[in-house]
This record gives C-alpha cells, sequence and structure tokens, in this order.
C-alpha cells in the first residue's frame, strides 16, 4: 500500500530520505535490507567518496580513522552492496568463460615464474577459445620467460570430433549413455581456422598444430620433447590415456609440469569415469606425483605435477 505513496514522494524528496523510507517499508514487511550499491548517502542526500567518508569519520573520531572503523560504518549502515546489486546477467552468462581464462592465464604465467621447463600442450582445441586464451597469454613470454628457447604452443586435435566409443570405461559413462558425448560430437574449427586464429595473436613460428588422433601424433613427437603445461580437453577415458600415457611412458612431463582438466567434473564427477578415472590410472601406473590445486569453473580442476616414474633429470 506504501507504494504509490513512495513513487510519488521519490520525484521530491532527497535520495538519502527516500532511501531510508524505502528501507523503513521493507522492514515494516520483513524484507531484507534495500542497500546501495554505488555510493555512500548522507542525510543531506549528497553522495560521499570513500576519501569523504573517511574525512567525515575523523571528525567524529577524533583520530584518524583505520579500516575497520570504514568497514563498520558502512555495515551498520546498511552501505555495503550485496552481490546481486554488482552482478548482472551479463557477467552470469560469461562467468564460466572467465573462470577458465583466468585459470589457463594464471597457469601459464606459473611456468613462467617457476622456471618450468617446456613447451604447452593443448589436447583438443574444439572451437578454439581456450587455444587463443593460452596463446593470448605467451604473448608475454619474450621478456617473463627465463629460459631459451621460447616456449612453443603444441594443439592436438583430430578434427574429426570424438573418436568412435570403444573403451568399455567410456561405454558405460553417464555422458556417453545420454547421447552427450558420441563419435564426431565437439567437431567445430578446422585445422586451417585454428592457425588462422592463433596465429592472430603469437607468430606462426611459437606454435604447431598437431593434427590426428592423439595415440598417432603423441607417439611420434621427438624423445626431446617437454611439456610445462598441459590442458587436456578431450573429454574420454580412452582419450586421456591415449593422449597423456605415452607423455609419461617417455618422460615428457617436466617436474612442475601444470595439468588442467577441462571436463574433470562431467558424468556426475564419478571417479569410474572420464578423465578422473584416467588421471587414478596414470597416478597408479606410473607413481606420480602431484599437488591438487582445486577445481575452476564448473568442470575443470588443477594439479602440479612434482615427480613420476621415469621423470627426466632437471
Amino acid at each position: 500500500m506504501l507504494t504509490p505513496l513512495i513513487a510519488a514522494l521519490a520525484r521530491v524528496l532527497p535520495p538519502a530520505t527516500l532511501h531510508r523510507l524505502r528501507s523503513f517499508k521493507r522492514r515494516i514487511l520483513g524484507q531484507p535490507p534495500l542497500l546501495l550499491p554505488y555510493s555512500f548517502e548522507t542525510s543531506l542526500g549528497k553522495t560521499l567518496s570513500r576519501s569523504k567518508l573517511v574525512a567525515k569519520l575523523g571528525r567524529r573520531l577524533g583520530r584518524v580513522p583505520i579500516l575497520e572503523d570504514v568497514a563498520l560504518e558502512k555495515y551498520d549502515n546498511w552501505l555495503i552492496a550485496a552481490p546481486y546489486l554488482i552482478y548482472d546477467e551479463d557477467q552470469v552468462l560469461v562467468l564460466l568463460g572467465t573462470e577458465i581464462a583466468k585459470a589457463l592465464s594464471l597457469s601459464v604465467a606459473y611456468t613462467n615464474s617457476a622456471a618450468v621447463v617446456g613447451d604447452i600442450a593443448e589436447f583438443g582445441t574444439m572451437g578454439g577459445f581456450t587455444a587463443r586464451t593460452i596463446a593470448t597469454a605467451m604473448v608475454f613470454d619474450p621478456r617473463r620467460q627465463p629460459t631459451s628457447p621460447l616456449r612453443r604452443l603444441r594443439l592436438f586435435d583430430s578434427f574429426e570430433g570424438l573418436p568412435e566409443i570403444t573403451s568399455e570405461v567410456d561405454k558405460k559413462a553417464p555422458h556417453v549413455l545420454s547421447g552427450a558425448w558420441s563419435k564426431g560430437e565437439c567437431k567445430v574449427l578446422g585445422a586451417n581456422e585454428l592457425r588462422a586464429m592463433v596465429g592472430g595473436v603469437i607468430s606462426p613460428d611459437r606454435f604447431t598444430v598437431h593434427e590426428g588422433w592423439f595415440a598417432d601424433t603423441v607417439k611420434i613427437l621427438p624423445p626431446e620433447t617437454r611439456f610445462a603445461m598441459v590442458h587436456f580437453d578431450g573429454d574420454l577415458y580412452q582419450s586421456t590415456m591415449d593422449a597423456l600415457e605415452p607423455c609419461f611412458s617417455r618422460g615428457f612431463i617436466s617436474p612442475g609440469a601444470v595439468f588442467l582438466f577441462d571436463d574433470w567434473n562431467c558424468n556426475h564427477a564419478d571417479p569410474s569415469y572420464g578423465e578422473r578415472r584416467a588421471w587414478s590410472d596414470l597416478v597408479d601406473r606410473f607413481h606420480i606425483k602431484a599437488t591438487h590445486c582445486g577445481d575452476y569453473s564448473e568442470l575443470g580442476t588443477k594439479f602440479i605435477v612434482h615427480s613420476y616414474d621415469g621423470m627426466p633429470v632437471r
């Protein structure tokens, strides 16, 4: 019943007074307090910057306010912004991609800061988003990479989508049974389209596109190959094993290498399937010691490898 009255008063009352009136109404109705997302409103209806708020508090307290004083003032006067007031639908939409890009970019930076030896590999390129993200993070390598030569970005994909489902592990996986994963799924960019995309970010001599099934392309890599970072987006258990088993058996993974699994939490996050099952089998087979660095986005997770049977000497 107060809404029409408040609507009329909104045209004449100062903002701070209107805020108090609306807050009073919400208290009567038992609703959460009305918060101010972007500014502090004084009793005079004037907007206070943080510096002015600190000055006002200083006069009241008779001393220079500390952070606690400012925080409690904001808290007591409902001046703390609620997340829904500063986080809108556009941000929700891009959150997943943003979190993935952040994890990949920080991992590239880590390889430089920790001086991890080797190239960066991505298994499964799909639409090129993550490949481009990694390449973008690598533009700073000429200034930040402490070792030489500059590491390369190695992109592995069949460019035919997912392979035929042959593994008994994959055949029972929820994502396969539901039809979400099947032969030919996840085919988006062609090899030349990917080259053009990544070539617009870093020079062609800094990346290689390896066309073909993982089981075929990894086995022909030269024995001196080393990987400082691996981003795996191959979905299936068998694809994970096809790509990573030879990487460990041939000693391609450097000490301190970072692994990011894009589909770790697929298949209801059941450890019996997909990347979770493959990693567990690899850990058992090669006695991998690694730190789990936690999940990123809604499906991905991250590890740093410390040692394994056959690891190359630093």
